[in-house]
């Protein structure tokens, strides 16, 4: 009976575990070490939901432990954290700053500011032990967020994480080991920023929403109209790029956004969903300038925007461009065609500016491959998106 147990064992143990095989000694079974980790501390988070997407500007984590070459530990950590989170797909533009040398939180903004960000993302590890293949390692994350604008810290999210070292289990007639990562620091902080990533995710509109493509004056308006299918059309976007820069900094990145009903808050109340769509404006190659065969679709747009059923929706008006230079001159584009729109908004239809947010994604979602010239003028175009 007791060999019957063990031959089991062996079995429900070698199903996940690499097996070393021997006719004169004791097979062994090797298992990798797991990630033991903490429940996922939010101290501080925003209330509400964040209807426009933001982009982010890392600094290099800060290793608060002494005794600890910080410039190294600083870069490969941070580089492992900031890899996650571009493959979550979490910010419309995301940037890495290069080296160490944090100078405080002002300087940290301010780099932010001047980069162009919305939000600064600051990591902290006040802990972390190395035990590499030999004994345990572990290490303790503090992630900061805050709006690069206003300087107010939007998220604090703390968690740690270990490799535990085993003994050797043996059960006579096999031995189950424990294998130690070589890596366990990329094990760790991997499986903290993606658990840190779910918050974010609920808080941040989806990257992966793809609008209605609005091309004729009712295409707008029924798209528009309360109630209308919105958001995904059965068709992801292509993944991102992560180029090098972000976007204008926006004041209010940290504010909850208002909108329809979706979600509930936890006072019980509605929370916003966003409506939005993929409008067909014209725009030479290279210029910022409406053309006029557009003015009809933009029209339909104001009449809607100016009537009582919107009164007081906030909006947010995206530039895209074709893929055609470089990455921080779309950016600078796609935001000149999107205050271009506004511009029509606010002086023919009298739509309040304060209502309208203009940012830019550049060439960073495109919705062809932009293979044709109509493929290229299908991804310049503007984005809208309605909050309540």
């Amino acid at each position: 009976m007791k060999k019957i147990l063990l031959f089991s064992m062996l079995l429900i143990v070698a199903a996940c575990s690499h097996v070393d095989l021997s006719l004169t000694d004791q097979t062994k079974i090797y298992t990798d070490a797991p990630v033991r980790k903490s429940a996922l501390q939010v101290s501080v988070h925003p209330r509400g939901k964040q209807y426009t997407p933001l982009t982010a500007y890392f600094h290099p984590f800060v290793i608060q432990q002494e005794n600890s070459d910080h410039a190294a530990l600083s870069a490969s950590f941070s580089q492992i954290f900031f890899n996650v989170w571009t493959e979550e797909r979490l910010f419309s533009t995301m940037e890495l700053a290069s080296g160490y040398g944090y100078q405080g939180l002002s300087s940290a903004l301010e780099t932010a500011r001047r980069r162009g960000a919305d939000l600064l993302v600051i990591g902290k590890v006040p802990y972390f032990y190395d035990g590499t293949t030999l004994d345990d390692s572990a290490v303790t994350l503090q992630v900061d967020v805050y709006a690069a604008g206003s300087g107010d810290l939007l998220w604090t999210m703390l968690q740690s994480a270990r490799i535990e070292q085993k003994n050797p289990d043996d059960y006579i007639y096999f031995v189950h080991e424990t294998r130690m990562s070589d890596s366990p620091f990329n094990m760790m902080i991997r499986s903290i920023a993606k658990d840190m990533a779910i918050p974010l995710k609920a808080w941040l509109p989806d990257p992966n929403a793809n609008y209605r493509y609005a091309s004729t004056p009712d295409e707008v308006k029924n798209g528009l109209m309360p109630g209308s299918a919105q958001g995904a059309q059965g068709e992801d976007l292509p993944s991102e790029q992560s180029p090098a820069t972000g976007t204008a900094v926006r004041p209010d990145a940290g504010q909850a956004a208002p909108g329809a009903k979706s979600e509930t808050a936890d006072d019980g109340t509605p929370r916003p969903e966003v409506t939005g769509l993929d409008l067909n404006i014209q725009f030479d190659f290279d210029k910022a300038t409406v053309k006029p065969e557009s003015n009809a679709v933009l029209d339909a747009l104001g009449e809607t925007l100016a009537s009582p059923g919107y009164a007081g929706r906030k909006i947010m008006v995206g530039g895209h461009t074709d893929a055609a230079g470089s990455v921080q001159y779309n950016l600078t584009l796609s935001r000149k065609r999107a205050e271009a729109v506004k511009a029509y908004l606010v002086n023919k239809w009298h739509v309040d500016p304060n209502r309208i947010e203009a940012v830019g994604f550049g060439k960073s979602r495109p919705l062809t491959s932009g293979a044709t010239p109509e493929d290229q003028q299908r991804n310049r175009r503007v984005e809208i998106r309605l909050a309540d």
